[in-house]
């Protein structure tokens, strides 16, 4: 069995989409660790039936151990082979295979595989009206661009019979050799994750706005209360943060709400001139393969 692990909050129409997508190319059983969503998850989760198990949980932090637990469940009830770990924004594809078939090119001695992470961006040229996967075909040319509001570590699957607790969004530091790519294993040069970290204005708000919940309070009582008693929108962000993630803390630290909104109009998302431009600066790459392929698989075609 072929396990994806997946953390959510608040997207029930994207999770519909995930997992109706990865079910049908080629994963077994999807785990999703809800973190507290007040929409309509848990009815997007009973539409799949047994292929998908739900666990609701509190506290963002507990995230790994959700997944870990979900984890153990199906292994003392199934043989699990591989286990891999996602987020609602993002999508396994890769032309011509599924996800068995990118598995089998794993060595024997390789307990995990990594996936290259794709940023698709919001532009001015996307499609409208259709879910975010659809609608983008441009990207980042690559993690070093500086359009890149992303990771460049990607994501993984795990052997399940190494993989005793899960501990990493990205890859585990404890695997006992070097990063194995998916697209280094055999003809799949584009195997990757295309993953669509903003979908629209709303979310990007929430994204921002929610970020202080990566932060933990400071050690000692005194330090702890005088944190506690500022307001969220001035507590500062832990000094590990992304440095796009810090930018965009700063934005709504010093203009709130509306600012955010405008930089997600104004910046974030590019114009059309600026996606000719970032194209021509190897910025930006145009790459409308998924979004093809699911236009067509799934019917959605404009």
């Amino acid at each position: 069995m072929i396990v994806l692990l997946l953390v959510t909050q608040n997207e029930a129409e994207l999770l519909r989409w995930n997992l109706q997508h990865h079910l049908a190319w080629g994963v077994d059983h999807i785990a999703v660790g809800d973190n507290n969503s007040s929409d309509d998850t848990p009815d997007v989760v009973r539409e799949l039936g047994d292929s998908v198990s739900y666990q609701r949980f509190d506290d963002f932090h507990d995230r790994q151990l959700v997944r870990t637990a979900m984890l153990d469940d199906l292994r003392s009830r199934h043989s699990v082979e591989w286990a891999g770990v996602a987020d609602t924004d993002e999508f396994f594809w890769s032309p011509g295979t599924d996800m068995p078939g990118l598995l089998a090119g794993a060595v024997d001695d390789a307990v995990a595989v990594n996936f290259e992470m794709k940023l698709f961006l919001p532009t001015a040229l996307d499609h409208s009206g259709l879910p975010v996967f659809m609608a983008r075909e441009h990207r980042s040319a690559s993690s070093a661009s500086p359009l890149h509001t992303s990771y460049s570590v990607g994501k993984t699957f795990y052997r399940s019979s190494w993989l005793t607790d899960v501990i990493d969004e990205h890859w585990d530091r404890r695997v006992p050799h070097p990063v194995v790519r998916v697209d280094a294993l055999g003809d799949q040069p584009d195997a990757a994750v295309h993953h669509y970290m903003v979908q629209d204005e709303e979310q990007f708000v929430q994204k921002v706005t929610r970020l202080i919940a990566w932060a933990q309070p400071p050690e000692g009582r005194i330090a702890r209360a005088r944190w506690k008693a500022r307001p969220p929108r001035q507590r500062d962000l832990p000094t590990w943060t992304a440095p796009f993630k810090k930018q965009w803390w700063s934005v709504y630290q010093q203009g709130g709400e509306p600012a955010v909104r405008e930089y997600y109009r104004n910046v974030y998302t590019l114009s059309a001139d600026r996606v000719r431009e970032a194209t021509a600066e190897g910025l930006l790459v145009s790459d409308p393969g998924f979004a093809t392929w699911a236009r067509s698989r799934y019917a959605e075609a404009p």
